[in-house]
Parts: structure tokens; C-alpha cells; sequence
């Protein structure tokens, strides 16, 4: 049975399988250790059954509170091995990282996507996920940058009379 838990600094040692994915969006080990120091509980990390505890996905989210602005929880990175995809494990991470931000008071959650990854679309709009602003040339790709989306998700709040 997979197993879900908070990563810990050791998985990125473990992840590198994950991060040259293709459709996965490489990030330097600096980046990574940022997100442990900065946003420590935010992070979960999808594990196979077994003894070697094989990676099969994770998420890395951030929460942000900024000035004039309702706070907000950010996917920064979410990947699963192609080995492990289609099992509703995005989805499962991406759950859990709504519902931590919920819980933390966000308004809403938002992330940043390639426009021609169709399937990871597909995937954010089946969980409420909607289009809120596109980025030209958000991705500084050789020899032809790519555009992204924002996709968005509010937290269902009561109406205050």
C-alpha cells in the first residue's frame, strides 16, 4: 500500500529519478532546501510499499501572505513517476495540499503550468481547478520559450452576513 508522509531532507537524495521526468520542471537542490526552511510542513512525499520505499511522487507547496493580499497557498513543484501515474496519486497530493492551506486560512491555491502539458490540465481542471491568467513566455526554454497558465482553486468560505 502507498504510503503518504511529510518529506524529509534525505528524499532529495532519493527524488532524482522524479525530477529528470520530462514533463517534470527541474529545480536546483537549493531550491528544494528553501522550501524545507521556509515552509516546513508543506511537502508530502508519495512512497512504494516495500523495502527500498521507491519514490513515487511529491509536492511542494508554499503559503504566502503578502501585503494588500489575501493569503494563499502555491504548488511550487508536483510530479509523479510515469511508473505510478493515473492511480489518483496527484490527486491525492494535490488534496492534501488544499487542505493544508485551507486549514492555514488561504484563500485560494494557485500554480503555474507549461500551456502544452494537456494531461496535467486535464488533471487540475477535474479537481476544480480554473484558469485565471495566462504568462507569455513564462519559460525561459532554447531555443523558443513557453507560455503558462495560472490555474486557481478558491477555498470555500461561509457567507458572513
Amino acid at each position: 500500500m502507498t504510503s503518504f508522509r511529510e518529506m524529509r531532507f534525505d528524499d532529495l537524495f532519493k527524488i532524482n529519478s522524479l525530477v529528470f521526468d520530462a514533463l517534470t520542471e527541474v529545480y536546483s537542490l537549493t531550491f528544494f532546501v528553501k522550501h524545507f526552511l521556509g515552509f516546513p510542513g508543506l511537502s508530502q512525499i508519495a512512497v512504494a510499499p516495500g523495502a527500498d520505499g521507491r519514490p513515487m511522487g511529491y509536492i511542494f507547496g508554499q503559503y504566502q501572505v503578502k501585503r494588500n493580499q489575501d493569503p494563499y497557498g502555491h504548488v511550487a513543484a508536483l510530479t509523479v513517476s510515469p511508473d505510478y501515474r493515473r492511480l489518483g496519486l496527484a490527486t491525492a497530493l494535490m488534496d492534501f495540499f488544499f487542505m493544508v492551506s485551507d486549514l492555514k486560512g488561504a484563500s485560494y491555491v494557485n500554480l503555474f503550468m507549461r500551456i502544452s502539458n494537456r494531461a496535467a490540465y486535464q488533471l487540475y481542471t477535474s479537481l476544480g481547478y480554473a484558469h485565471r491568467q495566462t504568462f507569455l513566455d513564462y519559460y525561459p526554454d532554447e531555443p523558443k520559450p513557453e507560455s503558462a497558465y495560472e490555474l486557481r482553486k478558491y477555498v470555500p468560505r461561509p457567507m458572513e452576513v
